[in-house]
């Protein structure tokens, strides 16, 4: 029998463990692993002398398992969450009291602040209405006054217009004035009239470019004084040795004042031919279709131009005191604390929801 030949073993190479297409968990847990640079030179087959056999690797799965088991191991325990959360709750607990302390202070500073505001406001609104007393006697004592100075003046009458003499010179004012007031009443201008006084306004003799100072006079007998004040009212101009004379009544200073400050009513009083008259203590007196309506002091002015429709026009305080209303604090509610908000119970599905009318509905 032909002896067999041993046949020849082809040249295999050494097998290589698969490698598995599942990412291993170890690039979760760890460090990230440094990328694999590709080379751009050709792959060389290696051939069975250069290549040693290799030693099986360790399976994926095993390492997975290990690494989880470390990171499984490295987790805090249920005490250790306790310990946290309850260091947390006394951290949390310190910090929300001292809020609470601080936040009780200011509320309890805020309440002081308040009521102190309240008091003063109370206090201001009790000044006001002392300062509103003591303006309206103030207001009736000068109304008083002004009355008596001007009955002090009742006979007197105040001319404009003569000239003075030169510095050094005498003037006979009686003189002068009697010659007017009977030329005035159509009478002989020697006729007697009886002077109590008659001088020039007290003050600094007037330059000779100046207007000339008024003549001021009392007339003994009123009657007389008042037929002189009337003819001289209906005269449209009174001319006396070449020089046009003005003559008024002697009246106080406030009560100049006064009427000065009343100029706009009165202006529009004559442009809708509406006869007013000035009346004593200081007025300003309007009748018309049997109603008299008056001013006497500033508080009246709107009413005054109300009830006679008359255009609105401002008026300055002549009297120099506030009469208006006493401006009282309006009061707040006091400081409080606020109480917690109740949560609302949601429902389940199987109970009955209220609505804010009453009715009952069930949830679908």
């Amino acid at each position: 029998m032909a002896s067999k030949k041993p046949r020849a073993q082809a040249n295999t190479t050494p097998a290589v463990p698969l490698t598995t297409s599942k990412t291993s968990l170890r690039r979760y847990f760890g460090e990230k692993p440094e990328p694999e640079s590709k080379s751009k030179m050709a792959e060389v087959e290696k051939s069975p002398a250069h290549s040693a056999p290799s030693s099986p690797a360790p399976s994926e799965s095993s390492l997975e398992g290990n690494d989880l088991k470390t990171l499984l191991s490295q987790l805090p325990s249920k005490l250790d969450l306790e310990l946290m959360f309850s260091k947390m709750e006394r951290s949390f607990g310190d910090k929300l009291q001292s809020l609470h302390e601080e936040v009780s202070q200011i509320g309890h500073r805020v309440q002081t602040l308040e009521e102190e505001g309240e008091a003063s406001a109370l206090h201001l609104t009790n000044i006001q209405s002392l300062q509103q007393t003591h303006n309206e006697a103030i207001l009736f004592l000068q109304r008083k006054i002004e009355d008596l100075d001007n009955r002090g003046r009742r006979n007197n009458l105040r001319i404009r217009g003569f000239p003075e003499t030169q510095q050094g010179e005498t003037e006979d004012i009686i003189l002068l004035l009697t010659g007017l007031f009977n030329k005035i009443l159509g009478r002989p201008l020697d006729t007697v009239i009886k002077f109590d006084r008659a001088h020039r306004a007290l003050r600094p003799r007037a330059l000779p470019q100046d207007k000339p100072r008024d003549i001021i006079c009392k007339i003994h007998h009123f009657p007389l004084k008042e037929a002189i004040l009337q003819k001289a009212k209906h005269l449209r101009e009174i001319k006396h040795d070449d020089h046009k004379v003005l003559i008024f009544q002697d009246l106080a200073q406030s009560t100049l004042i006064a009427r000065r400050a009343l100029r706009p009513i009165t202006t529009a009083l004559s442009d809708m031919n509406i006869r007013y008259r000035w009346a004593y203590p200081f007025a300003l007196v309007v009748t018309q279709q049997g109603t008299t309506y008056s001013i006497s002091t500033p508080a009246e002015v709107q009413a005054f131009q109300q009830a006679l429709k008359l255009p609105k026009a401002a008026v300055e305080d002549w009297t120099g005191l506030t009469l208006g209303q006493t401006s009282h604090a309006s009061q707040k509610n006091k400081w409080q604390r606020t109480p917690k908000k109740r949560r609302r119970r949601i429902p389940s599905g199987n109970e009955q929801t209220t609505s804010p009318r009453g009715t009952t509905s069930r949830p679908t």
